[in-house]
């Protein structure tokens, strides 16, 4: 009984904390519903890739004439430590046709004065193939020697977008593909990650994995040797690519749902990306933007179309090393996230808009929108009940062990598919290590990213403006030749 309060209000509050933990229970087990169907369709969806990959299939797409070109646009704000590596991997792409497009946007650490003394470059004057506006004005242009390759200084409005945009202006092929500054590409990577273009005349839009460099070792802009990092935040980020994009994107293709194309790998066709006007600019979400116009463009016209996720290809980059770095990129993941799910609101529940607009927009706003300031708020319920006695202490213990295993059993499903997959993390180190991290998170990870993501959620609310934001890149480990 709580001490100088009417009984009648006592019940009343009493009713209404147990009726709140109940809806809060009903809604963290409808989100391990959808998550348990997400992996199971990704399971299928990757076990069908692995079943018809073919190396046959990709040395005839290697060698036709008819394979379509590749414009590779790859935006680099302060990239000093890494461009150098990130070039001379997409130099070493077993591509018949690549064009690349470099974009030092307004960097301060010399990115383009090391490209320069890498590189033998002649300053050019160029009229854009596909002139599209600009929130800041190209500085200057110049002309890699004897490769097809094109450095642009431009002034930077601290929007990527911006500076993608800027390098779509000179891309000339049919297939733009759209990495970071801070990336290596595999040398088979664009073969894999193309192939559905080929397949399919109706594919759009085919995005790759992305992997954590870091850690990693490699030799002539290729990566040698995989190893989980030493340190525990990048250890915890390797276990979220694992499940975002070999288990999450991959789930979400498989039902024609897929919000995001990562913009640190994937490819679209140029002239849909000219025909939706290039990227918006003003967006913390870029990426997911430009697949959500894409999805109400073709769904508009009704027009046939497909965006898909490929398991094959890997982009290797280089991700926060430090808690405050990690912080200040989720706080701007979230906002970025609230201010795309606001701009599609009149897509949601909308059957026009097929799986996206009845289950993926639904699932993110509910999900993960709403989902880290729902944590917070049922850690502060549990507290309360379990003081005023509502709830016994031990029924709560229960409820957060199952979670704690819940969330420990998909990281461990998230591996065991990797392993399965491929053979990056294999070694015993790597394994152990991952594993020992699946149990860590949890505890040491998902609070304060919690709070990090509803910081972010109340900044989308409130429309605060937010840029790229400083991150200090270490650049990549690498050796001239195998030991």
């Amino acid at each position: 009984m709580i001490e100088g309060l009417d009984p009648v209000v006592v019940d009343i509050v009493r009713t209404t904390l147990l009726v709140t933990t109940i809806v809060f229970a009903l809604y963290f087990g409808l989100y391990q519903l959808f998550s348990v169907t997400i992996v199971v369709r990704a399971i299928g969806a990757i076990a069908d890739e692995r079943r018809w990959a073919s190396d046959d299939l990709l040395s005839g797409t290697f060698a036709s004439p008819l394979t379509p070109g590749v414009s590779i646009l790859v935006p680099a704000h302060n990239e000093s430590a890494g461009v150098v590596a990130c070039v001379e991997s997409l130099l070493r792409l077993q591509y018949p046709q690549v064009q690349i497009i470099i974009v030092d946007d307004g960097s301060s650490d010399g990115t383009s004065d090391v490209l320069r003394e890498r590189f033998a470059t002649s300053p050019v004057d160029l009229e854009p193939l596909n002139p599209l506006p600009l929130l800041k004005p190209i500085e200057a242009l110049w002309q890699f020697h004897e490769r097809d390759a094109l450095l642009i200084r431009k002034t930077s409005s601290g929007r990527r977008a911006d500076a993608v945009n800027a390098a779509l202006q000179f891309a000339r092929h049919e297939l733009v593909c759209m990495i970071d500054g801070d990336s290596i590409l595999e040398p088979t990577a664009l073969l894999h990650v193309v192939q559905p273009f080929i397949d399919d005349p109706t594919v759009v839009a085919s995005g790759g994995i992305v992997r954590p460099a870091n850690g990693s070792v490699l030799i002539e802009a290729e990566v040698d040797r995989v190893e989980v990092p030493d340190r525990l935040i990048e250890r915890i980020q390797v276990l979220e690519y694992l499940r975002a994009f070999l288990v999450g994107r991959a789930g979400w293709s498989s039902i024609k749902g897929l919000l995001i194309i990562s913009g640190a790998f994937g490819v679209f066709r140029r002239d849909t990306l000219i025909g939706l006007g290039g990227l918006d600019a003003r967006s913390l979400a870029e990426d997911a933007e430009l697949v959500v116009a894409a999805h109400r463009h073709h769904r508009s016209e009704r027009e046939p179309y497909r965006i898909v996720f490929v398991a094959r290809p890997v982009c290797w980059t280089e991700t926060p090393s430090t808690w405050s770095a990690v912080a200040r990129q989720r706080k701007r993941w979230s906002q970025g996230l609230g201010e795309l799910l606001r701009s599609a609101r009149d897509m949601m529940l909308r059957p026009r808009y097929g799986s996206l607009g009845m289950l993926t927009l639904p699932y993110f706003w509910l999900f993960e929108q709403w989902g880290a300031p729902l944590v917070l708020a049922a850690f502060a319920l549990s507290i309360l009940t379990g003081a005023l006695g509502i709830i016994p202490w031990e029924v709560i213990g229960l409820a957060i062990a199952i979670s704690y295993f819940v969330a420990v059993a998909t990281s461990l499903l998230a591996i065991a598919i990797e392993l399965a997959a491929t053979a990056d993390y294999r070694s015993a180190r790597s394994m152990r290590r991952l594993m020992l991290t699946a149990f860590l998170e949890p505890i040491l990870f998902y609070f304060p990213h919690a709070v990090w993501r509803t910081t972010g959620l109340i900044r989308a609310i409130l429309s605060r403006p937010s840029e790229w934001g400083a991150q200090q890149r270490a650049g990549f480990v690498q050796r001239a030749t195998t030991s």
